[in-house]
């Protein structure tokens, strides 16, 4: 919510209490001060709006999205409504109402640079890229800036990339891409590094390889330096590397979906809130192409060391099985929410005795293709290869299996089991976040080493805890009707001795457990912003390499930016984190 200190509206002041309870998560009072304010202001949009974001985050999404639709139809052109507008429908998880948004401000404002360059951004969120392309060339045309032509071309490309005809793709989309950059060279108006390396990636995608080499041998080829794997966990990176595979723009919606969601809502209002439907999968398979380059970086190794295409094809499996984990779980989640609500009909599926559903046919599919995907995975990580394996990136896919053993909690047989596995994924949780400790930027005799994958982990470990934290949220639901039967037999019989059920002291020690874990992950966070804060870079070099002053100044400049984006990754996940130990008195039976 912090945009409003751009905002120059005379309501500015008027709406500034609301803002600050939105922020501080008092979205009750946020609320109520928004209605006073409409009282006596019924035509101040923003305050709307701003109620709508209180509702959706209280798990009254319907009555929000209501709300908020009210105003949207008016078409508002003032920054406060469609910022207010913006946030709302990126939680509500619906991108696409932010290019409506915005295509009507651009009618109402044609001349506006600002709206302009939110209505491009908005159709990059959706995958809309010919749109994109014209957004682009329209914001050029009103403000003739470099990146806003370069955000054209790169839309080509990205038409180019999704395209599924490679004859179009080779004869219409990168030509004309080309085409617009070559102007651009000869009016010698290239100004970025950036747009070297997108003129660089038109001619590489159109196999003019000789043409390629005199970009990068010529005038044009700004000293630079490749790093654009796991750009997504390891740091944040500016809007120039927009050209992403696909696995990893699905991965990151993976992480947004989970990530963001409100943990402490009921589990089937998150699940409605994120417009997922686990019986559909909505991950186009067999359109996934993997647009890396793993040849950029030059190897050292021996020639039986080197990657070949074999390395590259199993390099793209790799991804492709862990995709596939991760929207599995999601769904799997979903489904879960759907446990909560016994059928209604008395033709539908038998229900057990705590009320929760019986096994619905789309869990058991779900279920079959976790354990057919994880056998992959683990056949996968068997296998001896020179790239990243997903042995590490598995510890978080396999131990939620137990939780839909939570079906069958009535009986006895198999609650020391489920409290087993409870202990087994505190462990295993415990053991993820020793993975993450050690400096992100090692120091050594004046010379600094990154161990990014640390980060890498760590994101592992926070999208874990926010599973955990997620469906134990829905095991303390499943659990409090039977600890409620419990008290009140032992009331009936009057038997004081009543044994307690091995799972419901197993999940109270399991809950115990998790809010010293995400203390210990606080304190490590903030022991490594302190670090990084401190750290003089100036003295610094990277490790193993004596450098000439221009190289020097050039590492710094490097290491700089290292140190801010980790500073900056670090700094979010532990607000992240905060926000999720505040959840963990839900978890209360």
């Amino acid at each position: 919510m912090a945009a409003r200190g751009h905002v120059q509206d005379p309501n500015d002041r008027r709406l500034r209490p609301i803002y600050d309870y939105l922020d501080n998560g008092n979205n009750k009072m946020a609320i109520q001060q928004a209605d006073k304010l409409l009282k006596k202001h019924k035509d101040l949009h923003c305050a709307k709006v701003l109620k709508a974001i209180g509702l959706q985050r209280t798990g009254k999404q319907d009555e929000a999205f209501t709300l908020a639709q009210e105003v949207a139809v008016l078409e508002p052109t003032d920054d406060n409504s469609l910022q207010a507008l913006t946030i709302l429908y990126r939680e509500m998880h619906r991108p696409e109402l932010v290019t409506k948004l915005y295509e009507a401000a651009v009618r109402k404002v044609p001349t506006s640079e600002e709206y302009h360059s939110h209505l491009f951004m908005a159709y990059a969120r959706v995958g809309e890229y010919k749109k994109m392309q014209q957004a682009g060339m329209a914001l050029y045309k009103i403000v003739p800036k470099n990146p806003y032509y370069f955000w054209s071309v790169m839309s080509l490309v990205m038409q180019s990339i999704s395209a599924q005809d490679e004859k179009l793709s080779q004869t219409m989309f990168l030509p004309l891409a080309e085409r617009m950059v070559e102007k651009m060279v000869k009016e010698e108006k290239i100004e970025a590094e950036a747009e070297v390396q997108l003129y660089f990636m038109i001619l590489e995608r159109l196999g003019k390889y000789v043409e390629a080499l005199e970009v990068v041998q010529g005038p044009l080829g700004g000293e630079e330096k490749t790093l654009c794997s796991s750009k997504e966990n390891s740091g944040l990176f500016p809007v120039e590397c927009m050209c992403v595979a696909c696995v990893t723009s699905e991965n990151t919606s993976f992480i947004n979906r989970l990530l963001k969601s409100d943990i402490s809502s009921p589990l089937e209002e998150s699940v409605k809130s994120m417009s997922l439907c686990p019986e559909e999968d909505d991950i186009p398979w067999d359109s996934l192409r993997d647009n890396r380059d793993l040849t950029v970086l030059v190897s050292w190794d021996p020639k039986d060391r080197q990657l070949n295409e074999e390395h590259r094809q199993r390099s793209l499996e790799e991804d492709t099985l862990w995709l596939r984990l991760r929207s599995l779980t999601l769904r799997l989640i979903g489904c879960v929410s759907a446990l909560t609500h016994p059928p209604a009909s008395r033709n539908s599926e038998k229900t057990t005795e705590n009320g929760v559903a019986a096994k619905p046919s789309s869990l058991q599919s779900l279920l079959s293709q976790l354990e057919n995907t994880l056998n992959q995975a683990t056949q996968f990580s068997e296998k001896q290869l020179q790239v990243r394996t997903v042995t590490d990136r598995l510890a978080n896919a396999g131990f939620f299996c137990f939780l839909f053993f939570l079906l069958y909690m009535h009986h006895v047989k198999l609650q020391t089991q489920i409290s087993n596995l409870f202990k087994s994924l505190a462990v295993q949780l415990q053991d993820m976040l020793e993975k993450c400790k050690g400096d992100l930027l090692e120091v050594k005799d004046s010379h600094s080493m990154t161990q990014h994958f640390l980060l890498e982990n760590l994101v592992y470990f926070v999208e874990s805890v926010c599973i955990v934290l997620w469906v134990s949220n829905y095991c303390g639901s499943v659990l409090r009707p039977l600890k409620s039967s419990l008290q009140k037999k032992k009331k009936k019989k009057k038997e004081a001795s009543t044994v307690t059920p091995p799972v419901l002291s197993a999940y109270q020690e399991f809950s115990s457990s998790l809010q010293s874990l995400l203390n210990q992950a606080l304190e490590h966070i903030k022991s490594q912003e302190i670090s990084l804060t401190a750290l003089k870079l100036e003295a610094l070099s990277l490790e193993g390499q004596t450098q000439s002053e221009a190289e020097a100044t050039f590492t710094k400049t490097a290491m700089d930016k290292v140190q801010s984006s980790y500073l900056r990754s670090l700094q979010e996940i532990g607000e992240l984190l905060k926000k999720r130990a505040d959840t963990l008195k839900s978890l209360k039976i």
